[in-house]
């Protein structure tokens, strides 16, 4: 059964997911979105996967754009797993839409618990979701819910797409229908001294946002909020206003080539 994974990535959390499952699935290939969206996405595997973080308590804008350039067809079992730091809300149920409106499914659709991949303070909208979502119903890792997982793939079984409460999915929308759109300038980067102008920032932008200008990297204004460049800095030297220092991170499992890789 030969199935293609398509992956969009940050911190190299939902390619680490998208790797366990193609490697107990065996006969599969993993895709970069990033390194395909920006032509025409063609594929004839009989079965597709899209894993993806959660951004806003929604799809992020590049993995949008590669949905709604997918060729896809019905007779296709389609599934997606997002990775999320705290509640996917209808994350899954957006996607379900979308490719309903091409004229198919979404077969199955899992969310697992990972690292947050944001290295800024929690804001207000984050204190208001923990509040309405005390009872936290996400809360096992891919890893812990990789063999659940693979055995619906191979059955090609149905599983509704995995969600929150009605409290959170509403407020989530409105928080997603809000920010989304502007989230492309929403970040405020820069590279202080310690910048050694290795350009893995640079290497790394899933959308060719970073620029040199005057010897340091300079960040333009099409940027998908992933904050990679952060994470991957080997000089913690690239800085978000808000930060807290303290969330640095990166899967442990992905290496910055895999990222770039792309």
């Amino acid at each position: 059964m030969k199935t293609k994974i398509f992956y969009f990535t940050g911190t190299g959390n939902s390619l680490s997911v998208a790797r366990d499952i193609s490697n107990e699935l065996g006969d599969a290939e993993l895709v970069s979105i990033p390194a395909v969206v920006g032509g025409y996405i063609e594929n004839n595997d009989p079965v597709i996967g899209i894993v993806f973080p959660v951004y806003m308590w929604g799809i992020p804008n590049m993995v949008v754009d590669f949905v709604q350039k997918l060729k896809i067809s019905s007779d296709q079992y389609v599934f997606a797993v997002t990775t999320c730091a705290g509640q996917p809300g209808e994350t899954l149920v957006q996607l379900q839409k979308m490719l309903q409106k091409k004229g198919t499914d979404l077969h199955a659709g899992f969310a697992v618990r990972e690292a947050a991949n944001t290295i800024q303070e929690d804001n207000i909208f984050i204190k208001i979701a923990m509040l309405i979502e005390r009872n936290s119903k996400i809360t096992k890792s891919g890893k812990e819910r990789l063999s659940e997982i693979v055995e619906v793939i191979t059955n090609k079984n149905e599983q509704e797409p995995e969600t929150s409460s009605i409290l959170l999915n509403k407020f989530g929308n409105f928080v997603y229908g809000m920010a989304i759109s502007r989230i492309n300038t929403m970040g405020q980067f820069w590279a202080d001294e310690k910048c050694s102008m290795c350009l893995n920032c640079q290497r790394i932008c899933p959308s060719n946002n970073i620029e040199v200008m005057n010897d340091k990297p300079h960040w333009n204004q099409n940027c998908e909020f992933c904050q990679a460049c952060i994470q991957w800095c080997p000089k913690e030297a690239v800085h978000i206003k808000n930060e807290d220092a303290k969330r640095r991170y990166h899967n442990p499992e992905i290496k910055v080539k895999d990222i770039m890789m792309r």
